[in-house]
């Protein structure tokens, strides 16, 4: 009887949760983003709803509008010992959000974004730039535990048409970010796919540090002033016309 009655307020106070206003999400999502996104028109329910999604743009400190993103609670996960919740984004792509115990999880990711909403959420000075471009982010499944911050699992990024205030004339070009978890670190390695900026590299973040090393160059009548920047940004390296770029940032 005393299983009975204690399942029943369970179930009850499950309910009364999933229930609960959506607004109850965005002073959620401000705290765990630092700040850098908001909701916004957001309706409906914990369990299921939708909300318009904003990035802090940290160079002009104002706020873009991005995708609109709809929600719903995966019931059947719950016979699984797990608080899932399904992410569609207005246009196509979305993800699965799982929690249990022991950790959470991303599962079938494929979502695209506009990066000045990726970069709004970057570590240290990264975010500064005046990102612009579209950002595709795909994986099967990447998960972290609750109490010591390990992840596992792996996520890829396209950058199309990528560009930063900082450098005038046409986009870069386009770029693959592969990123591995490994413990409590993440590594990634860069390559170009098309480009005026040719840079290829492979660095680590963790929660004291980023760094970056690899090499860049600028072939071609497209570049511009890039050789310019580079030989600024970087130093010589072992042909000619290529520059070895090394970033590190303490984190805190």
């Amino acid at each position: 009887m005393k299983r009975l009655w204690l399942f029943g307020v369970g179930l009850f106070a499950f309910a009364a949760v999933v229930q609960l206003p959506a607004a109850w999400l965005a002073p959620w999502i401000a705290q765990a983003t630092h700040q850098r996104w908001r909701l916004g028109g957001v309706e409906g329910t914990l369990w299921q709803g939708r909300a318009t999604v904003y990035g802090l743009d940290r160079p002009s400190g104002r706020w873009h509008a991005g995708r609109g993103i709809s929600w719903r609670l995966a019931w059947g996960e719950l016979l699984r010992g797990r608080l899932a919740v399904q992410a569609d984004l207005d246009g196509g792509g979305g993800a699965r959000l799982a929690a249990a115990i022991r950790g959470w999880s991303i599962e079938r990711l494929d979502a695209v974004v506009s990066a000045d909403q990726i970069a709004a959420l970057l570590p240290g000075t990264l975010g500064d730039y005046g990102w612009s471009g579209r950002m595709r982010a795909r994986a099967d499944e990447f998960h972290c535990l609750w109490a010591s911050s390990q992840c596992t699992g792996r996520i890829e990024l396209t950058w199309e048409n990528a560009a930063v205030a900082q450098v005038p004339g046409p986009p870069l070009g386009d770029y693959r970010l592969r990123l591995t978890a490994e413990g409590k670190a993440l590594r990634f390695d860069l390559a170009t796919t098309r480009g005026r900026l040719q840079i290829t590299g492979s660095g680590e973040l963790s929660a004291r540090s980023l760094r970056f090393a690899g090499e860049a160059s600028a072939p071609g009548e497209n570049a511009g002033n890039l050789n310019t920047i580079l030989r600024t940004l970087g130093r010589p390296g072992a042909a000619p016309g290529r520059y070895l770029i090394e970033y590190r940032e303490e984190l805190g």
